[in-house]
C-alpha cells in the first residue's frame, strides 16, 4: 500500500508532465505552427490572375470583333488580307478600300482589324464595290492642281501632274501651231485660227512671220480658249455713202491730237468702232485695202456727237503684235490664275515629248509618287478626283458628299480648264451606289 510520501510524488510527477506538454513542443521535435487563415484567399486571388492572364493571351492570339462593328465598318482579316463592310451584322466583301470610304459616312468609317479565324460564324454577304475604282488615294496634303505642264507634238501629248515649274511666258507672247494641216496663233491663252491661203498675210500682220510652226495634236491645242479667226477684216457697206459725213463707211478715223494708235471705222450708220492697231493692220489686207485703211485726221469737234460701238475686229484679238515665244522645239502649255479660276496659257519653256502615245488617242501622264488632285473642269464643270496613277475620277456628289467621305474639304479644290481633264484616263464614278452594288463584270 503506497504511502502519503508516494501519493505526493506521484502527483507532483504528473503536473511536471503536463506542464512539459504545454511548453516542450510536438513529440519526435517537430513544431506545430499556428494557422493561417489568409493563405486560402491569397491562393484564390493568385489562381484568379492566372485565369485572367491566360484569358488575354489567348484574346491576343485570337481576337475577336469590337462592340459596334456590325455597321459601317471595314473589317480587314490581318492573316489573308480579305476586306468587308459591315451591314446589320453581315460581312459584304469589298473589292477595294475607297468603296468603303466612298460607301460609309464619313463621320462613321473605322477600320477593324481581326484575324480570319475571329469572322467564323458571321453572315457573309454578296460581294460590293466599284470595278475599277482605285485602292489608294492621295492625302489631303498632296493633293496638287496648280503646279501642271503639257507639251505636244503631232503624234503625242504628254502631260505632268504636280510638282511642276509654273512659269507661263510673259504676256504679248505668242506661238505657231499646226493641227491637221490648219495653223493656229496662240497669245495670252488663247488660240486663233488662220484661214487656208492668209497664213502668211496674217502671220506677218501680227508679228510671227519668222516663227516655225510647229505640229501639234488636237488634244493639245484644246487646253487654250478659242478665240475669233484671225483673218483679214472685212467691213460690211465699206464704201457706202454715210447720212451727214463726207466720208463713206469704212473709213478709218484718228482725231486730231490724240495718240498714233487711236483709230476708228465709220459705219454706215454714222457711229464709230474703235480699231485696235492689230486689227487696223488686218483691215489693211481687207476692206481697208483700197484707201479706206488710211487714217483720216478729224477734229475731236467734228466727231463728238457719233456714238461709239462695238470694236471692230474679235473682241478676244490680241491689241497689237506679239512677240515670238523664246521657246525652242515643242511647245507647252501651264496654269495661270488664283486656285479657283486658273487658265491655261504658254508656258516660258519647252521640253521633249515621247514619240508615240502610249494609248492611241489618250496622252502620256505623268504623276509624282502619291500625288494627286481634286479638281473642278471648268467652273460648272463636275469635281474629278485624280490619284497617282493619272487617272481620273468623277465625284458626282461635290464636295458636301463624296469629297467629304474621302477626307477632302472644299479648301482642296482647284479649278482648271476642262481640256486638261480631258487628257487623261477616265476611271468609273465614285458614287456610294456604285460602291454598294455588285460589280459588273468588265
Amino acid at each position: 500500500m503506497a504511502t502519503k510520501k508516494d501519493l505526493i510524488e506521484a502527483q507532483a510527477f504528473s503536473r511536471n508532465r503536463l506542464l512539459s506538454a504545454f511548453i516542450g513542443g510536438a513529440p519526435g521535435g517537430k513544431e506545430l505552427e499556428p494557422a493561417k487563415p489568409l493563405r486560402a484567399v491569397f491562393g484564390g486571388i493568385a489562381l484568379t490572375a492566372m485565369v485572367i492572364l491566360a484569358g488575354v493571351f489567348i484574346g491576343l492570339l485570337r481576337p475577336g470583333l469590337p462592340g459596334g462593328w456590325e455597321n459601317n465598318r471595314l473589317v480587314v482579316a490581318r492573316d489573308t488580307g480579305a476586306r468587308y463592310v459591315s451591314v446589320e451584322g453581315t460581312l459584304h466583301p469589298v473589292i477595294n478600300t475607297v468603296s468603303a470610304r466612298v460607301l460609309i459616312p464619313a463621320d462613321e468609317f473605322a477600320v477593324v482589324s481581326v484575324n480570319q479565324s475571329s469572322l467564323a460564324g458571321i453572315p457573309i454577304g454578296g460581294t460590293i464595290g466599284i470595278l475599277g475604282g482605285p485602292d489608294t488615294l492621295p492625302a489631303a496634303k498632296d493633293l496638287d492642281g496648280r503646279n501642271w505642264l503639257s507639251c505636244g507634238t503631232h503624234e503625242n501629248t504628254e502631260v505632268w501632274l504636280g510638282g511642276q515649274n509654273r512659269t507661263a511666258a510673259p504676256a504679248g507672247v505668242g506661238s505657231v501651231v499646226t493641227r491637221d494641216g490648219e495653223m493656229f496663233v496662240i497669245g495670252d491663252g488663247v488660240s486663233y485660227a488662220i484661214p487656208a491661203g492668209q497664213e502668211t498675210a496674217v502671220l506677218r500682220a501680227i508679228g510671227l512671220e519668222s516663227v516655225t510652226p510647229q505640229p501639234v495634236r488636237g488634244d493639245w491645242l484644246a487646253l487654250f480658249e478659242t478665240g475669233k479667226e484671225l483673218a483679214p477684216l472685212k467691213f460690211a457697206g465699206a464704201g457706202a455713202a454715210v447720212a451727214g459725213q463726207d466720208l463713206p463707211a469704212g473709213s478709218v478715223i484718228r482725231p486730231t491730237g490724240s495718240p498714233e494708235d487711236e483709230r476708228y471705222i465709220l459705219t454706215a450708220e454714222g457711229a464709230l468702232a474703235p480699231l485696235s492697231p492689230l486689227a487696223h493692220r488686218l483691215y489693211l489686207l481687207g476692206s481697208g485695202g483700197d484707201g479706206l485703211g488710211t487714217p483720216a485726221e478729224i477734229s475731236p469737234a467734228a466727231i463728238a456727237q457719233l456714238p461709239t460701238v462695238q470694236r471692230a475686229g474679235g473682241e478676244d484679238w490680241p491689241e497689237d503684235t506679239l512677240a515670238p515665244s523664246a521657246a525652242t522645239g515643242a511647245p507647252c502649255a501651264t496654269l495661270a490664275g488664283p486656285a479657283t479660276d486658273q487658265h491655261t496659257t504658254l508656258a516660258r519653256e519647252s521640253r521633249p515629248v515621247a514619240g508615240v502615245a502610249p494609248v492611241a488617242g489618250g496622252a502620256t501622264v505623268h504623276v509624282p509618287e502619291n500625288v494627286g488632285a481634286l479638281v473642278r473642269g471648268g467652273k460648272t464643270g463636275s469635281l474629278v478626283l485624280i490619284d497617282s496613277t493619272g487617272t481620273a475620277y468623277q465625284l458626282p456628289g461635290g464636295v458636301g458628299v463624296n469629297a467629304k467621305q474621302l477626307g477632302y474639304t472644299a479648301k482642296n479644290v482647284t479649278t482648271v480648264p476642262a481640256g486638261w481633264v480631258r487628257l487623261l484616263p477616265a476611271g468609273p464614278e465614285l458614287t456610294p451606289e456604285a460602291a454598294g452594288a455588285t460589280p459588273e463584270s468588265p
